[in-house]
C-alpha cells in the first residue's frame, strides 16, 4: 500500500510501473496531474482512492476518474470483478484505462461515451464480448490489442475513426461487422474495410479460412492487417495494390504462398516476418523498395527472387 504525501502535485508516466505487489494507492488533494500508464503492470492493484477535496480527480469503487467523472482514467488491473458497468457520466475512456484487467469478462459501455482511447482495453485477455454503443465516434490505436477471448465486434454507424491496429492480436476474433449506415467503414465476410473497400484495414486473426482472395477494389492493405492470422495458407493480392505495408503478414505462421502483383512498388518493414511456413517468394519487377526485416525469422524460406 502507498499513501502519496500532500507535497506531491504531479505523478509521472510509469511512476509505479511493474509494482506487482502494490494493492492500493491513496491520492491526496494536492495532486493536479497524473500521466498516462502511471499504474502499468500493477497486477495486484485493487483500489485507487482519491481524497474528496481533490479538484482534478475522483474515485468510485476504487476506480480513478477525472473530477466530474466524465473520463474513466484507470480501472485497477488487480480488481477481481468479472463484470463492470461504466457509469453514465463517462464520455471518454482514457488511454490504457482497462489495460491488463485479466478478470473482466464483460464491460458495459454507456450511450454517453463518445471516444475509446489508445490501448483502452489492451490485454483484457478474458473479455469475451463488448458492445460499442451508437454514441462512440472514435476508437483509438490498439484499443482492443490482445483481447484474446474476444470473438466478435460490431461497429455502429457513429464511428468515424478507427485507430491503427485497433484489434491487433485478437486471436479469437472471427468477425468485425459494421452497421450498414456507417459512412466511413464497411465489412465483408467479417473483414473490416474503409467505406469504398479501397483499403483492407483488418482481417480478423481468429478466422479459420485457409485461403483468402482480397477484393479487386482494394488498392492498399493497412498496417498489420493480417498479422497473426495463423490459419491462412494462401493470400491473393489484386492487381491494383501498390504497396504492402508494415507488418501486413507478420506472424502468419501457416502462410506458404503469396502472389505479389506487378502493381506493387514497395514492401514495407516486417511485412512477412515470422512467416515460418513461407518457402519461396518472387518479388515483381515493379518493386523499387524493400523495408528492413521483411523476411526476418522466415525459417522455411529457401528462395527469394529480387528484381
Amino acid at each position: 500500500e502507498i499513501t502519496i504525501p500532500d507535497s506531491v502535485t504531479s505523478i509521472s508516466v510509469y511512476a509505479f510501473n511493474d509494482c506487482k505487489s502494490l494493492t492500493s494507492v491513496t491520492i491526496p488533494d494536492s495532486v493536479t496531474s497524473i500521466d498516462d500508464w502511471t499504474f502499468s503492470s500493477c497486477t495486484s492493484l485493487t483500489s485507487i482512492e482519491v481524497s474528496g477535496n481533490n479538484k482534478n480527480y475522483s474515485s468510485a469503487d476504487g476506480v480513478l476518474f477525472n473530477k466530474d467523472k466524465s473520463e474513466l482514467i484507470t480501472y485497477p488491473a488487480g480488481k477481481t470483478d468479472s463484470e463492470y458497468v461504466i457509469p453514465n457520466s463517462v464520455t471518454s475512456i482514457g488511454r490504457y484505462a482497462f489495460s491488463g484487467c485479466k478478470s473482466l469478462t464483460s464491460i458495459t459501455i454507456p450511450d454517453s461515451v463518445t471516444s475509446i482511447g489508445d490501448y483502452a482495453f489492451c490485454s483484457c485477455e478474458n473479455l469475451t464480448s463488448i458492445t460499442i454503443p451508437g454514441s462512440v465516434t472514435s476508437i483509438g490505436n490498439y484499443a482492443f490489442e490482445r483481447c484474446e477471448s474476444l470473438t466478435s465486434v460490431i461497429i455502429p454507424d457513429s464511428v468515424t475513426s478507427i485507430g491503427s491496429s485497433a484489434f491487433f492480436d485478437c486471436v479469437s476474433l472471427k468477425s468485425i461487422e459494421v452497421s450498414g449506415n456507417n459512412k466511413n467503414y464497411t465489412s465483408l465476410d467479417g473483414v473490416l474495410f474503409n467505406k469504398d473497400k479501397t483499403e483492407l484495414i483488418t482481417y480478423p486473426a481468429g478466422k479459420t479460412d485457409s485461403e483468402y482472395v482480397i477484393p479487386n477494389s482494394v488498392t492498399s492493405i493497412g498496417y498489420s492487417a493480417f498479422e497473426n492470422c495463423t490459419s491462412l495458407t494462401s493470400v491473393t493480392i489484386p492487381n491494383d495494390v501498390t504497396s504492402i505495408g508494415y507488418g501486413v503478414f507478420q506472424g502468419c505462421t501457416s502462410l506458404t504462398s503469396v502472389t505479389i502483383p506487378n502493381s506493387v512498388t514497395s514492401i514495407d518493414s516486417s511485412a512477412f516476418s515470422s512467416c515460418t511456413s513461407l518457402i519461396g517468394i518472387t518479388i515483381p519487377n515493379s518493386v523499387t523498395s524493400i523495408g528492413y526485416g521483411v523476411f526476418q525469422d522466415c525459417t522455411s524460406l529457401s528462395s527469394v527472387t529480387i528484381p
